[in-house]
């Protein structure tokens, strides 16, 4: 570790709710061929979403991880299942009932992809307050033009 990275860590441990400081450190770690600590640095700050799939390397589907019963094998898709942590997902993988294959496949053609989703502050939309008898009803105000289904 360099003086670089320990001037990081002291700022975030000084402060671990900066998100300035994570966003830097993020970058930096991306700079040095530190994807997975960058993505989980910038979930830490706040500035996107870490997720994790399993993923059958021969075909690149995820699992759902759904089976029709104990014994049988682990159905696969497209999208698959997420994970927020990865400790829920080893979990998952500790909970198999066949520790030699991931229900069915082999351990060398699983791998656990990491998904981040950036967070993007896109608009802000007022809530309008309508006073009822003896309640309050808050209500989204849309944009003039515009509908739940996407109707100019």
């Amino acid at each position: 570790m360099d003086a670089e990275e320990r001037g990081f860590l002291a700022a975030i441990e000084k402060n671990p709710d900066d998100a300035t400081a994570r966003a830097a450190y993020a970058d930096w770690l991306e700079e040095h061929e530190r994807p997975y600590e960058a993505a989980l640095q910038r979930g830490k700050a706040g500035l996107s979403e870490v997720f994790f799939k399993i993923r059958r390397k021969s075909d690149g589907l995820f699992s759902t991880a759904q089976r029709a019963h104990a014994s049988a094998p682990m159905k696969w898709a497209t999208t698959g299942k997420m994970w927020r942590k990865v400790g829920d997902l080893h979990s998952h993988m500790r909970n198999l009932s066949d520790s030699r294959t991931y229900a069915g496949t082999p351990w060398e053609d699983i791998e656990v992809a990491v998904m981040e989703v950036r967070v993007t502050y896109s608009t802000a939309l007022p809530i309008a307050v309508q006073k009822m008898l003896y309640r309050a009803v808050p209500t989204v105000v849309e944009p003039l033009g515009t509908s739940a289904r996407g109707r100019t």
